[in-house]
């Protein structure tokens, strides 16, 4: 298993104008064995160039990539001993299933008997045995997406390289097959480096999450980790859902929002901050009180399993989340109700103030 670490990585391509365009800025990073790794982030955040670079596929401006402890950027991608597997399938339409999973190891030479044995334990552990004479054509689009991790088992890597293999697939198959991939992943204790934009799948399957935005690595741990200690407003606020509140310190517990003073159980570093609230840690209250936040309900939600409120406060929508049953949706918050609303002081994240909120919540 190659311990990997990449260091001072940086990319920049240039335009059809000349303009430069750096994709990845002066990376530093370790990949943790045997565990999934996701590299998160929104379109554009060079996730894909990162992992690309892993794999060889693209020649990196600045900067190493060691595979447990040696250089590999002299390396070819056949001689770093990687499985792929894309967005897009990357699937020989003229071969059935068998021969696209066996087309690896018959081109490296191996044994007849082991490429028999491979191609078979391959194939059973994504599902596929019984349609081995199949042709791509006659196979769905999860099938698809399982043929072509089948062939990136049968390079027997212990390193697996996903390029957003669920994104070309609709949600309950992209649901289904990220749990399938997981468990393929732990049980034969492969090191899986996985790209996606998608938050709830990175939090579902994820041991190690890499979040990433303008090339810059962002924040990096596990999803409790990433959800409930975010170092940054980008990162609390792409990982899941967070309202924010603009204040001023009062003392080493207590800010100002509004007028309301508010309490906080982290000590308070700075002088302006933002009060990061998830809107499931927002309690509301039917009765008004002047010592609370206060606002109107604008919109109403239904989730399935909890409704969302959405509370216009002073121009910014508060959204908050609260499990209750639907007989008791109208006597208890209406439409245009005005409400007030609290939260535990512990339940809070605080950011020093930046000079523009929205270039920090920006995903671009």
């Amino acid at each position: 298993m190659p311990e990997i670490k990449i260091k001072n990585l940086s990319k920049i391509f240039k335009s059809a104008r000349g303009e430069k365009i750096t994709a990845l800025n002066k990376i530093s990073l370790k990949i943790p064995n045997k565990k999934f790794n996701i590299l998160l982030g929104p379109s554009g955040c060079g996730k894909t160039t990162l992992l690309r670079t892993i794999a060889g596929l693209i020649e990196p401006s600045n900067g190493k990539v060691y595979f447990n402890g040696k250089n590999v950027l002299k390396q070819t991608v056949q001689d770093r001993d990687i499985g792929f597997v894309f967005q897009h399938f990357a699937i020989f339409p003229h071969l059935d299933v068998w021969h696209n999973v066996s087309y690896g190891p018959v081109v490296r030479g191996w044994k007849k008997k082991d490429i028999i044995d491979l191609t078979k334990k391959s194939l059973k552990l994504v599902g596929l045995l019984n349609r081995a004479s199949a042709l791509p054509r006659e196979l769905s689009g999860g099938m698809m997406q399982r043929l072509g991790l089948a062939r990136a088992l049968a390079t027997r890597s212990q390193l697996l390289l996903l390029d957003e293999p669920l994104s070309a697939l609709d949600a309950k198959i992209g649901s289904f097959l990220r749990y399938e991939l997981r468990k393929i992943v732990k049980e034969n204790k492969l090191t899986a480096i996985h790209v996606t934009h998608n938050q709830e799948e990175a939090m579902v399957i994820a041991d190690n999450i890499i979040l990433m935005k303008k090339g810059k690595i962002i924040q990096t741990g596990s999803p409790e980790e990433m959800y409930n200690r975010p170092n940054s407003i980008f990162s609390a606020n792409f990982l899941g859902k967070c309202n924010f509140f603009p204040a001023k310190k009062i003392s080493d517990h207590e800010a100002l929002y509004l007028g309301k003073r508010i309490k906080i159980g982290q000590k308070i570093k700075y002088e302006k901050i933002i009060i990061g609230v998830r809107p499931e840690k927002i309690h509301l209250e039917q009765k008004v009180s002047k010592k609370l936040i206060t606002g109107k309900i604008e919109l109403i939600n239904f989730l399935g399993h909890l409704y969302e409120y959405r509370i216009n406060v002073n121009g910014y929508s508060v959204k908050a989340y609260k499990r209750i049953k639907e007989q008791e949706i109208e006597k208890k918050f209406r439409l245009g109700d005005e409400i007030s609303f609290w939260f535990h002081r512990d339940d809070v994240f605080i950011f020093k103030q930046p000079k523009n909120l929205k270039d920090e919540l920006s995903l671009e």
